[in-house]
């Protein structure tokens, strides 16, 4: 095992300790790169990479991509709207360089489920009592794009990974690209900050070479087949450090992203996937009370929070990795899927907030060969529940599938995770 560092993370239920760099380069990691090292060739297929902004917390479907100008004052929340360039589809006021790339962009409005709890598995496995996450399913049937691990994952735990698959498939999780464990970063921090305030990568970067040296010197590499002196040669090489070295990039394309945690670990998913990597998630760092999105009201009043940081920052760094993807040609290459574990009530509660709803809420889809600027399903008047073409959590996870590659009617490894469920064939 390799580990630099540890984290915590917290949702309303209450903290929970987390491993913060596991790369089970022998043990775990290792094992998958290996298998894809003996598999056979497969035939050519159009190969496209994933990056996930996993929105921990479950962000509001309201104050992001799906507001309801029209309705009572206690469904529709304080904020207004900002109209896109698809003719009758708006966004919230909080999310407005997004919107003026819905172009580039496609939504499902009508995604639902009936788990409440904080717990990835619906969204990321496609189903509630999964364990098995969609970046190990695409890493075990597509593999890695040249010499680089195929599933990433930045931020701490979220109880899925390998699952059935064995731990040989959970993803190498790297909390913090900058190398340390900070504080949730000031509410002021903004592009303009030096770029010194997150170019401290000494630790990640100094753990990379104590692995590299213990690796070369280790007799249990010596015993190793070829396949898995290969795979630990992949985890402790120059082109895996290089990929996670952030301070590579311009300072300008560094503050374009935004210069805090949530902004290198973005910036850092599109180096991985531009080297290579095929699945790479973003989790929403961990903050010092509840996780970045579970907005309840009862820490700041209302939804200030929502207001003053979390929407600010996702506005500012996806419409920069958009941006970004599409002026290196990345784009129709790469699949950005942009959700979290649920979404939120369609009414204020007491503070002024929401609380948990897993019955309807959105999902922004980029790029990956998606239908740009359409909005698949619709919630009712009050973004209560679908209105029509609801989407399960199987279902998205079949679509996800299919835009990445993997034929999800002919091939029989991917059912076991899907059942019956069918990809939305309107994304096709």
């Amino acid at each position: 095992m390799l580990h630099v560092g540890d984290g915590v993370g917290r949702t309303c239920h209450g903290p929970s300790r987390r491993a913060v760099l596991t790369a089970g380069g022998l043990g775990l990691l290792g094992v998958s790169l290996a298998d894809a090292f003996r598999a056979k060739a497969e035939p050519r297929r159009r190969d496209i990479s994933c990056i996930v902004l996993w929105l921990d917390g479950g962000p509001s479907h309201l104050e992001t991509f799906d507001p309801k100008p029209a309705a009572p004052e206690a469904v529709r929340g304080p904020y207004g709207v900002v109209q896109t360039p698809v003719p009758g589809v708006l966004f919230s006021e909080l999310m407005p360089q997004t919107a003026a790339r819905m172009g580039r962009c496609a939504l499902i409005r009508s995604l639902a489920h009936q788990s409440s709890d904080h717990f990835a598995a619906p969204m990321l496995t496609g189903s509630y009592d999964g364990r098995t996450a969609l970046g190990a399913v695409v890493a075990k049937l597509r593999g890695p794009l040249g010499a680089m691990p195929a599933y990433v994952r930045f931020g701490s735990k979220l109880g899925v990974g390998g699952g059935t698959l064995g731990t040989a498939f959970d993803p190498l999780a790297v909390a913090d690209p900058a190398g340390k464990k900070a504080p949730l970063p000031d509410l002021a921090l903004s592009a303009n900050v030096p770029a010194e305030r997150f170019r401290d990568r000494a630790a990640l970067l100094s753990g990379f070479d104590a692995a590299r040296r213990a690796a070369a010197d280790s007799p249990d590499i010596a015993r190793m087949g070829e396949a898995h002196r290969r795979a630990a040669d992949l985890l402790t090489s120059d082109k895996v450090r290089e990929a996670l070295d952030v301070g590579r990039e311009p300072e300008a394309v560094r503050d374009r992203y935004g210069a805090n945690l949530w902004g290198a670990s973005v910036l850092t998913a599109r180096r991985l996937v531009e080297a290579g990597t095929r699945f790479v998630e973003v989790k929403w760092y961990d903050g010092p009370a509840f996780d970045g999105w579970d907005v309840h009201g009862a820490d700041l009043a209302g939804m200030t929070r929502m207001e003053q940081h979390l929407c600010p920052r996702l506005d500012q760094t996806l419409s920069a990795l958009l941006d970004d993807l599409h002026d290196r040609g990345l784009l129709d290459t790469t699949l950005v899927a942009v959700f979290g574990e649920f979404g939120r009530t369609p009414a204020v509660n007491k503070y002024g907030a929401r609380d948990h709803w897993p019955y309807c809420f959105s999902v922004l889809l980029a790029g990956g060969g998606v239908p740009a600027g359409m909005v698949y399903g619709g919630s009712d008047t009050k973004g209560a529940y679908p209105a029509h073409d609801p989407v399960s959590p199987a279902g998205f996870a079949a679509t996800v599938y299919k835009l990445l590659g993997v034929d999800v009617n002919t091939d029989p490894r991917v059912r076991p995770f899907l059942g019956a469920a069918q990809p939305v064939a309107d994304f096709f």
